[in-house]
């Protein structure tokens, strides 16, 4: 097989802002060959940037249907508004292009479905960008838990304390649009203690509100900037996720572990994401991943484009990606509704 074509939709804070340019890493692998944005500034924006970085000219189109139909991709990264997901993955799919669509996989769990049956139907990928999926980290974590050493998993949590949002989202500050910011920014978190707890969750309580971003870069926020979420799993296990976006920009300090009958696992910011072991009797062991090796299968586009060229599923399946949202969509209801939510409202 030659290059694999691959376009990307939306260029936005995603593809052009955070982290580098999408499929940079890949070069030897792909072609960029078209971008899309319905914002001519930032289309022209991102051509510029891609057109340097990759060292050749690329098509640049208005409408994602129209570049499907003329750019012959056979994959495509889809990162346009949350809402926005399950068309522009749709008609990709129904395009016969492979899709990578970035997280949250949707707003609700309907649509959620209506892109899987989309890749049943056509028999093309569905990959999920849940990119810290494809670190070492939580994956040494998962391997600890399932050899039994921790014991009986008890709780899993994560704490993240951050800036806001970048300017660009404009869209995250409308629920409708982005799902909520525990569906827009914790689905990465869950989609983590789902891995290690491995049940399914139950019941889920959230409480949160805003306390300094009501109107973040001249919109008008109808979304949390502070939460506390905690649920039940199926296992009897318990999740908590506390978040808050009211640190200055570019702050951040994230943690996450989980604690067993015989042991805790851990790892956060402060002291560069070292994996700390800690058995009941004292002992600690330390897993070091900071000089590099903290990548899983080429990351979250190389697996993409692997599994293009074979066939093989990618690491983090369409079914993972909807169970990550259910605590998130459940959170929101609660926040609302101020009540325990049961999973199995969600629809």
């Amino acid at each position: 097989m030659d290059k694999v074509r691959v376009g990307i939709v939306g260029m936005g804070q995603r593809t052009c802002f955070h982290g580098g340019h999408i499929f940079k890493q890949d070069q030897d692998e792909v072609v960029l060959a078209a971008i899309c944005d319905n914002r001519p500034d930032r289309l022209s924006h991102g051509k510029q940037a891609y057109e340097q970085t990759f060292g050749y000219p690329i098509d640049a189109y208005e409408d994602y249907r129209e570049m499907y139909k003329k750019a012959k991709l056979d994959g495509v990264f889809i990162a346009g508004p949350n809402y926005l997901h399950r068309d522009m993955t749709v008609a990709a799919l129904e395009a016969g292009i492979h899709v990578l669509c970035e997280k949250p996989m949707e707003v609700t769990l309907a649509k959620c479905d209506e892109m899987i049956a989309a890749a049943e139907r056509t028999g093309k990928l569905l990959c999920l960008g849940m990119q810290m999926h494809y670190r070492v980290r939580p994956h040494k974590i998962r391997e600890i838990v399932e050899s039994g050493a921790i014991g009986e998993p008890v709780m899993a949590w994560c704490t993240e304390f951050r800036g806001p949002y970048g300017k660009m989202k404009d869209w995250v500050w409308d629920p409708a649009k982005s799902g909520g910011a525990i569906v827009e920014k914790n689905c990465h978190h869950y989609d983590i203690l789902d891995l290690w707890v491995q049940s399914p969750p139950t019941t889920v309580y959230a409480t949160g509100g805003i306390k300094k971003h009501f109107t973040p870069w001249g919109h008008k926020s109808d979304i949390v900037d502070h939460a506390w979420i905690v649920n039940d799993y199926e296992s009897g296990a318990k999740g908590m996720v506390g978040v808050a976006f009211v640190r200055d920009e570019g702050q951040h300090d994230r943690e996450l572990g989980i604690q067993g009958t015989e042991g805790r696992v851990y790892y956060g910011h402060r002291d560069g994401e070292i994996v700390h072991f800690e058995h009941n009797d004292g002992h600690v062991e330390y897993f070091d991943y900071t000089e590099g090796g903290n990548v899983l299968r080429g990351g979250l586009t190389g697996d993409f484009v692997r599994c293009i060229r074979t066939g093989d599923q990618p690491l983090v399946t369409p079914e993972r990606g909807k169970n990550a949202l259910l605590v998130p969509m459940a959170a929101e209801k609660s926040i609302v509704e101020k009540r325990i939510v049961h999973v199995s409202e969600l629809t």
